[in-house]
């Protein structure tokens, strides 16, 4: 059970029989949900890539490429860097004399910061729509004021209306943590919200199984009907075609204010 990695290579395997299921983003679906959202917020109509060096960069050039060929869109450019790279100048030089209009990052943390610092140095104002990396740590400190200019999917945010259960998680953690005070301390709110529902979708699939056998328990995960988890409710979440529990309509678009990470058009207060 997949809580946090988005590969969409990690569910869609191949293999058969198939034991990897997965309560997270899905980047191919992450990808789709990445140009919609630079369209429709940003009317993009000629985004660049600006990606991390690795398997999960690689990913997602992919489905950033499927989904805009799905449109009928050519990138202004893909460019690439290092995970430990502290400038992106020339990449982010090339990009902008391409024409692109909003650019789509993948990366964690760290680069994620170096990249808006980048921008920073170049004065260049464009927008960023981003998987979710900057989400997983100190971004607001490493990238500075301009952080709060990024936009990244989410699977959950736990600021805003809360369904019972959402009300009933924050004030377990509140009582059982003392250095969570409210929402704002639950970090990462996605790590938490994925391995919340994961953890119980497993136990359900062990109880359909009766057993703890390993091919018991991936077919339980197929038996599984209705469950109220906290990012959504669930209707039979899995099944031998798709190991996937969360789809492109269980995003939440977000970004930082005050250092706090806010659904896109939620006060901060």
């Amino acid at each position: 059970m997949g809580p946090w990695a988005a590969g969409t290579p990690i569910t869609k395997n191949g293999a058969n029989p198939n034991y990897a299921f997965r309560v997270s983003a899905v980047d191919e679906t992450v990808d789709k949900a990445m140009l919609q959202y630079a369209q429709k917020t940003f009317k993009s109509a000629k985004p660049g890539m600006i990606l991390v060096n690795n398997p999960w960069g690689e990913s997602n050039e992919k489905g950033l490429k499927d989904a805009l060929a799905a449109k009928g869109i050519t990138p202004a450019g893909v460019e690439k860097f290092e995970a430990g790279d502290l400038d992106m100048v020339p990449q982010l030089t090339r990009l902008k004399a391409a024409g692109a209009d909003s650019l789509f990052l993948v990366a964690n943390v760290g680069p994620s910061a170096q990249v808006v610092k980048s921008l920073d140095r170049m004065g260049w104002k464009v927008p960023v729509v981003s998987h979710w990396g900057p989400a997983g740590g100190r971004f607001t400190e490493l990238a500075g004021p301009n952080a709060k200019d990024v936009h990244f999917v989410q699977t959950y945010s736990f600021f805003g209306k809360q369904s019972p259960v959402g009300e009933r998680v924050i004030k377990s953690l509140v009582a059982k943590y003392p250095t969570i005070k409210g929402p704002g301390d639950i970090t990462p709110a996605v790590g938490v919200a994925n391995a919340y529902d994961g953890m119980h979708l497993a136990a359900l699939a062990i109880a359909a199984a009766g057993s703890t056998d390993g091919d018991a328990v991936r077919q339980g995960f197929y038996k599984l009907g209705s469950y109220d988890g906290l990012i959504k409710s669930y209707k039979t979440p899995f099944t031998a075609g798709n190991h996937d529990a969360l789809g492109a309509d269980d995003y939440v678009w977000a970004q930082f204010i005050d250092n706090r990470i806010l659904p896109v058009g939620v006060a901060a207060n």
